[in-house]
């Protein structure tokens, strides 16, 4: 088992029982147990599927890593013309956006365009 994830499975194990813990002690009043039980949770699972998936294998290669930086820079490049027909979607008054929503906005197509980007190229296979 990799080290990654042998970490991944211990400190999600540690955060998953001291979120029960504090759930438990504070009758759950304090939010922190709550973001400490999911975290741990969220941990644990990475920590049991990414062993499964991929066990004692390279975690990356020279393919992989390409693949991930041509995602990221085709996800950067959708984000900033996102951004760009933001800005003129609010300049010319077809749509007003307080500056939370854009920001929310644009996170989540960066982020939502990054994966898909990537997905993309993995099942594709290479990058042209």
């Amino acid at each position: 088992m990799k080290v990654r994830n042998i970490y991944r499975i211990i400190i999600g194990t540690l955060m998953l029982i001291s979120g029960i813990v504090s759930i438990l002690l504070t009758a759950g009043e304090a939010i922190i147990g709550t973001i400490l039980f999911c975290a741990g949770l969220a941990f644990l699972i990475t920590g049991i599927t990414r062993h499964r998936k991929d066990g004692d294998s390279p975690e990356s290669d020279e393919r992989s890593k390409k693949i991930g930086a041509y995602g990221l820079s085709y996800a950067w490049l959708t984000g900033l013309l996102f951004m760009f027909g933001l800005f003129w979607v609010d300049y010319l008054g077809v749509l007003k956006l307080n500056v939370q929503n854009a920001l929310m906005a644009s996170i989540l197509v960066l982020a939502l365009s990054a994966v898909i980007y990537q997905t993309y190229l993995f099942r594709k296979g290479d990058v042209d």
